[in-house]
């Protein structure tokens, strides 16, 4: 039951929350330590060691984290306060978007994700509808 709860609030409440604070909901870090613990529970330890490794590793990756720049260091959800990325970080954003860095398409290389033909589009898009909007003025439609 408290996967399924941590699912449903960490996709709906948790989307909001995450988007307005730049920190990790409760309910997605709580999925991330169930995620954990399994993991350590597979790989050998027993139940109380790994739940008990499982939180203090996510929660020193949390309190530590940071996108950089003037960003605030901290994305646990007891570090939560209402803020917007900095510049630096719309920036690194903005050049993963038209660089290409050769590792594929991912969220830190979206410009592995644009086809090399799509700017061409987008400009040439762009003159046509410059046209449109210029047609009276340019001789694209008759005069009567």
């Amino acid at each position: 039951m408290s996967n399924l709860y941590d699912g449903f609030m960490s996709d709906t409440v948790g989307l909001v929350y995450r988007a307005g604070t730049g920190s990790v909901d409760p309910w997605t870090k709580s999925q991330i330590v169930d995620d954990a613990t399994a993991a350590n529970i597979q790989a050998g330890a027993d139940p109380a060691t790994a739940a008990a490794d499982a939180q203090s590793a996510v929660d020193s990756s949390l309190k530590n984290f940071t996108l950089g720049g003037d960003d605030p260091i901290g994305a646990d959800p007891s570090q939560a306060k209402l803020s917007l990325p900095s510049g630096t970080s719309f920036g690194l954003a903005a050049k993963s978007l038209v660089n290409d860095d050769g590792s594929g398409c991912s969220i830190t290389n979206m410009g592995g994700c644009i086809p090399a033909w799509l700017p061409y589009v987008v400009v040439g898009a762009g003159v046509i509808a410059l046209l449109w909007v210029l047609r009276p003025y340019v001789g694209l439609v008759a005069r009567q």
